[in-house]
């Protein structure tokens, strides 16, 4: 295991999950400092996910480390932008369903279930911005597709530089991951954002252990073929 997989399936999964225990012990007593700290571990993630792509932008788009299952996921090889918005939205109507009838009558959780119109109205508009970037984003990715789909015989330089011009569309797509992830935590409240930082960790997490678990099922019923 090279450094970039130690990374990317051993340390991230586990500081992760110890984020997440962070987070739901720190959920009564949640601030800003510890949203902060939050995302300054997304910060530090990312900046290896950076240097991987830098030093090897074909594997790190490959991402030999994840599983079969979170690479059919991937969106220009990771999460999707705007789908921290949809865990959002819908972790913010299961708890406002189960909070409804209190909110009737004047009481506020202060959680995901109780967002502001003036919140509401922020996360509107950044989705809208979320979504047009990604649109361009994926616009370039399938230029760059195009453009290593093309006849050979192509020259190194050729070559290279599209290898290049995939190094560019990924970190611009990591830069709008971690961007919207800032933007989103900006407008909510810290407990509110405590619980989306859980509920997406818990959803990445689970994403993984049943990859794993499906990637595990797929070798020994192929041991057994034999």
């Amino acid at each position: 295991m090279d450094s970039d997989e130690f990374i990317f399936a051993a340390v991230w999964p586990r500081e992760l999950s110890r984020l997440r225990r962070e987070l739901r012990s720190a959920r009564g007593d949640a601030n800003r400092a510890l949203v902060d700290r939050a995302v300054a571990m997304y910060e530090l993630y990312f900046q290896a996910r950076s240097s991987a792509a830098r030093s090897d932008p074909v594997r790190a788009y490959a991402a030999p480390w994840a599983t079969a299952l979170e690479r059919a996921a991937h969106w220009v090889a990771g999460w999707r932008p705007n789908a921290l918005i949809h865990v959002l939205y819908s972790e913010s109507s299961l708890r406002l369903q189960s909070q409804l009838p209190n909110l009737l009558l004047g009481v506020h959780s202060g959680d995901l279930g109780d967002l502001s119109s003036e919140q509401l109205g922020r996360i509107d508009g950044l989705q809208r911005r979320t979504m047009r970037e990604e649109v361009e984003i994926g616009a370039e990715m399938a230029a760059v597709q195009e453009g290593l789909a093309e006849p050979f015989p192509r020259s190194d330089a050729e070559l290279e530089g599209k290898v290049g011009e995939l190094r560019r569309v990924m970190e611009r797509a990591d830069e709008l991951r971690l961007r919207t992830l800032r933007e989103v935590v900006g407008i909510l409240q810290p407990v509110q954002a405590v619980d989306l930082l859980v509920a997406a960790a818990d959803l990445e997490i689970g994403l993984r252990e049943f990859g794993l678990w499906l990637d595990r099922s797929r070798v020994g019923a192929q041991g057994r073929a034999w």
